[in-house]
């Protein structure tokens, strides 16, 4: 018996036993029954999810089982969540890997990449994480990843397929992929930290705070707080992949003239080629811009009410609109060939992924309507005496927990006005307490039910759930210490209020 397959027993065992503890145990005071037979069925996922006792999309079908029969959710509620808005932005994107990858542009576009960034696989990553993390801060992180998602791919596929390489080498190009991967999940999150409109849970820190207090939060003064916290992560991540998945046998030093050479090879772009360009850039440019454009556009009537489009059209409409009309462009109309057919719903989306993150979602609708996130909220408020920074640590960190099993949105939502009752009992400002909150909501580096930017990467087979536990959790707790450090330095600057 292999050590992967103990571990696998023992993974089975050991979530079963979390469960039926809690099916014939009686709840601790303040947790209900729901609540408390939650709290089993989420040890069992997270056990079988981290110690991959069965292949971890089965694990996602457990809250279709489980929740009804334990009386936690109806069917009819559970099942809606493996069809949220977000998962269908997951298969425009992945359409659009795939329509590159079917005619061939994948290779060209990481021709051109190796070309313009060099051929050194530390700064390959870089580049990767800056092009992310910028973008990530102005746009949906979801759509962010799945925009990076295809062209990292197509970068490691190529690395990978090099002959008459050393175990060590091939090695070294394994972990290469892995670290593109988890580069561009991890600083689509931490790009998003950095200004009011990167991630929902900044947004709603804002609004909830200007709710309870009337006080507005600049944008300006918190991408001074924020700015510094995602880039210094960013940093701290591109410095942590390599030494985790150590690349230091790769070397691509020879690659320089084969890039040109292959560049000749493929010659002038094809009619695919050209089309498939032409829909990836106008679906990036419309993701970018979107509030903008449907803003321009006239309203509609939706329940006797005038809406704008941005309302009613999300980042997942225009991930579906991609995948429409790849199925619409023709490339040879009379043979009647198009972008894509219907290979792709057999070899280009992973549904293994899909299924991942809705039962994520499904999780996080049972924390929730379960009363325990409200039990863990109520469990915050005895924190009151304790020093500032201690509480916006605790906050930080029960905030980042939380969020690897459930909506980071729905996390903010909770904890935000917990945290500013807490200030506002101490006497202190409340951005101390309701921004530490916001930004551990965005801490979802662990598994790939976190955050949707960590599904995406997740679907490209190229890692597994250990290699994103183990860096993603050092990097939460390390996010945790930077955010509480660059707030003490920086509140005093931006908001003029000192610790």
């Amino acid at each position: 018996m292999t050590t992967d397959r103990k571990k696998e027993i023992v993974g089975l065992f050991l979530g079963v036993a979390f469960l039926l503890y809690t099916l014939f145990t009686a709840p601790p005071e303040g947790i209900s029954l729901s609540a408390w037979k939650t709290i089993g069925v989420t040890l069992l996922m997270a056990t079988w999810w981290m110690l991959e006792a069965i292949p971890i999309a089965v694990t996602a079908l457990v809250p279709l089982v489980l929740f009804p029969a334990l009386g936690i959710m109806t069917a009819k509620d559970v099942a809606p969540n493996y069809a949220q808005d977000l998962i269908w932005l997951f298969v425009g994107g992945f359409a659009l890997a795939y329509a590159m990858e079917t005619w061939n542009l994948h290779r060209r576009v990481s021709l051109l990449v190796l070309k313009i960034c060099g051929t050194n696989p530390k700064m390959l990553i870089l580049g990767f994480m800056i092009a992310t993390g910028f973008l990530s801060a102005w746009m949906s992180n979801t759509a962010c990843a799945a925009l990076m998602m295809p062209i990292g791919m197509a970068i490691v596929k190529m690395v990978q397929e090099g002959e008459g390489r050393s175990d060590l080498e091939k090695k070294a190009a394994i972990n290469f992929g892995i670290c593109v991967m988890l580069g561009i999940a991890f600083s689509a999150s931490m790009g998003g930290m950095a200004t009011l409109i990167g991630t929902p849970p900044n947004a709603v820190m804002a609004g909830q705070v200007e709710k309870m207090t009337g006080t507005a939060v600049p944008f300006a003064n918190f991408m001074l707080v924020g700015g510094p916290i995602g880039i210094a992560l960013l940093a701290i991540c591109w410095w942590l992949l390599p030494v985790m998945f150590p690349i230091k046998a790769l070397d691509l030093s020879a690659a320089g003239a084969i890039v040109d050479e292959e560049l000749e090879k493929l010659g002038p772009m094809s009619r695919g080629e050209t089309l498939t360009t032409i829909l990836f850039v106008c679906t990036a440019l419309f993701w970018v811009l979107r509030p903008q454009i449907l803003n321009a556009l006239p309203q509609v009537n939706m329940g006797g009410k005038s809406l704008s489009l941005a309302k009613v059209m999300s980042d997942s409409t225009v991930g579906m609109l991609a995948l429409l009309l790849a199925f619409i462009i023709p490339v040879d109309f009379k043979k009647g060939r198009m972008l894509l057919d219907n290979s792709l719903f057999a070899k280009g989306i992973p549904w293994d992924a899909i299924l991942l993150f809705g039962g994520g979602f499904a999780l996080g609708a049972a924390l929730d309507k379960s009363g325990v996130s409200a039990y863990v909220a109520s469990q915050m408020k005895g924190l009151a005496g304790m020093s500032p920074i201690i509480i916006m640590a605790i906050l930080a960190l029960v905030s980042m927990l939380l969020t690897q099993m459930t909506s980071n949105t729905a996390v903010a939502a909770t904890f935000v006005p917990l945290a500013i009752s807490i200030a506002q009992g101490m006497g202190v400002s409340p951005l101390l307490m309701a921004i530490p909150v916001a930004l551990g909501a965005s801490l979802a580096f662990s598994l790939p039910v976190a955050t949707p930017p960590n599904a995406i990467v997740f679907g490209s087979g190229l890692i597994r759930v250990p290699d994103m536990f183990k860096s993603g959790m050092t990097l939460n707790l390390i996010g945790i210490a930077i955010s509480i450090v660059v707030m003490a330095v920086m509140m005093p600057i931006a908001f003029g209020v000192k610790l």
